[in-house]
């Protein structure tokens, strides 16, 4: 487990002797206090209650129309591997004290120092050398790396195909890795891993392919395991009798791909689980399906589950709830909400998990005529049923009926985070808008014998889903929105149509909302008004959320390159057909 990238350890000596600043660890307590540090970017939300604001105001409505390019840096080239013409960068950058840190492309992860605004110097590189063709084969929608973490003089990464690193924070040099996601299993990592004290956290992506999804706290002074909770239930646990038909557990999915967020007050850590497995075929897997689309809420140190609240019981429309949970403070405690992937927010009591509200917030819903403002279930839900059809035409019939249902399969929200601002108390999501129509087909079972997957299964996405018949008509047709909301009451303020929904959101104390999207856009909002007040492209496509840092006072916005066009866009804009995929980072300031 103990082992060094040589080559990896080889590029950082050299390039550190040109920068031989070293940085003080980044604590518990910075932790807890990272939104103190105005400057800097700690985390992957940037602090525990996933606010992804940043008080820095230098770049404020005012003068928001002269931020133009810094700097860009560019990490490798945008090489294929598989079937997969480029890795996608959906990450975060982390910044401390002028120099950035960054996952970019096949998880390779990279120290630059930004410190002159002018130029982004590489300082090392640590290249973890994933195993592209099984990527390729075993991973269901691209080459994704979301974000890494900070842990005393470390950071922490994950990588696609299974490993957890810790690597110096100076010198690049790798203190151990180890692989913890079962590849013959088809789980893979992207999600950015959390840290709360000596533990980080994280879980596997894959649900696509039968995983049964869990949680795991690593200890990072040894590097093992201390904790690992199984999300979808096993005999003699709490939550197994809602997997009726027998070992469909055993392939239930509820797979993690979005960081969760952190009460120090109440010692609890949220996180969304993935869909239930497969995607479509309900039939195949009777009951609510339990822990699948639902958000939990655990104990940090030993992974104990203190609450959950599922959010589509049996979901047959592939509604993912993996988005991340803002915490936001009032004088009654505690709130914990987010915008589901099914299409309403939801407000909770964070202690214990009591619906205080559940509101639309996208166009059009018409899977269920609503949610029971007590229970938080969908109104159309039979609890006496083991599958539930809910609104009706919305739930198709196994190769004879499609199911049309809006929001999309896609959603709502999804993985691209939301951010609250603690200036206008609203909170800015982008969202998919417009409907889906699939037909269930029955799954195939996966190939699991002793422990081994088939990989050839993989490509074949175990999702027990067909298009719609030629001829299917949706109600509405796919589009993208950023939507304001006021979280305390569910309310929708104001909200702004695009083509298509972006990476996801920076809110900022200079009342600004920015956001970028895979069409090469940056934009920037009014965060009372949604307004647009700047945007720029950048000529190729962006894949992650924008960011925000300073360095001697001087706010910089940040975002990285690494994904391509959506449909929607390039036949709304034809020229974005031939953007070349990039593994770069582009920054904005203002003279």
């Amino acid at each position: 487990m103990f082992r060094a990238s040589l080559a990896a350890c080889l590029l950082a000596g050299s390039l550190t002797l040109a920068a031989p600043v070293f940085a003080a660890e980044v604590t518990q307590e910075r932790l807890e206090n990272a939104d103190k540090e105005t400057g800097n970017w700690l985390m992957v939300h940037r602090t525990y209650d996933a606010h992804r604001f940043s008080p820095l105001d230098e770049i404020n409505k005012d003068n928001v129309a002269k931020l133009k390019i810094a700097f860009t840096t560019q990490f490798d080239q945008a090489t294929a591997g598989g079937r997969y013409a480029s890795a996608r960068n959906e990450g975060t950058p982390l910044v401390e004290d002028g120099f950035m840190y960054v996952q970019a492309g096949w998880s390779r992860i990279y120290k630059v120092d930004v410190r002159d605004g002018r130029f982004g110097k590489i300082v090392w590189k640590v290249d973890p050398e994933v195993d592209r063709q099984w990527i390729s084969d075993a991973t269901c929608c691209g080459a994704e790396n979301r974000g890494i973490a900070f842990w005393k003089n470390d950071v922490i990464a994950l990588t696609l195909d299974g490993r957890v690193m810790s690597i110096n924070k100076d010198t690049g040099e790798v203190n151990w890795e180890t692989q913890q996601a079962d590849k013959a299993r088809a789980e893979s990592f992207t999600v950015a891993p959390l840290v709360i004290g000596d533990v980080a956290i994280y879980g596997p992506a894959g649900g696509e392919y039968g995983i049964r999804g869990w949680l795991e706290g690593i200890d990072l002074n040894t590097g093992k395991s201390k904790w690992r909770t199984h999300l979808i239930p096993g005999p003699g646990e709490p939550g197994f009798e809602t997997w009726v038909r027998e070992d469909t557990w055993k392939t239930g999915g509820a797979s993690i791909w979005q960081t969760g967020s952190y009460d120090p007050e109440s010692g609890l850590t949220f996180w969304g689980t993935g869909n239930p497995a497969p995607q479509i075929d309900a039939e195949y897997r009777p009951g609510d399906n339990l822990y699948a689309s639902s958000l939990v809420a655990l104990n940090p140190e030993t992974g104990e589950m203190k609450w959950h609240f599922q959010f589509t019981p049996n979901d047959p429309y592939d509604y993912d709830e993996i988005g991340e949970t803002q915490l936001i403070k009032t004088d009654d405690g505690t709130v914990a909400w987010r915008a589901a992937r099914n299409g309403f927010s939801y407000a909770f009591n964070s202690g214990n998990g009591s619906l205080i509200h559940a509101t639309q917030y996208v166009d059009d819903v018409n899977w269920t005529t609503g949610i029971d403002q007590k229970t938080g279930l969908p109104l159309n839900y039979d609890p006496e049923a083991d599958l539930q059809k809910y609104a009706e035409g919305t739930v198709g019939v196994r190769d004879k009926v499609p199911g049309i249902y809006c929001p999309t399969l896609g959603g709502g929200k999804n993985w691209q985070p939301a951010s609250y601002s603690s200036t206008s108390k609203l909170a800015y999501v982008t969202s998919n808008e417009g409907c889906s129509a699939y037909l269930p087909t029955a799954a195939p079972n996966p190939t699991i014998t002793g422990g081994d997957y088939n990989v050839a299964t993989a490509q074949q996405e175990w999702n027990g889903r067909l298009p719609a018949p030629e001829g299917t008509v949706l109600p509405k047709p796919g589009t993208g929105s950023v939507v304001a909301i006021n979280p305390l009451t569910g309310e929708v303020k104001s909200k702004v149509h695009l083509p298509a929904r972006g990476n996801g959101m920076l809110a900022t104390a200079g009342g600004l909302v920015f956001m970028s999207d895979r069409a090469g856009w940056m934009y920037a909002y009014d965060d009372e008004t949604l307004e647009l007040l700047w945007s720029f492209n950048v000529g190729t496509s962006l894949g992650s959320p924008p960011m925000s840092y300073a360095v001697d006072g001087k706010q910089y916005i940040a975002v990285l390159a690494g994904a391509a066009p959506s449909t929607a866009q390039i036949e709304q804009e034809p020229a974005l057909k031939y953007f070349t995929p990039s593994d770069s980072l582009f920054v904005f300031s203002i003279d």
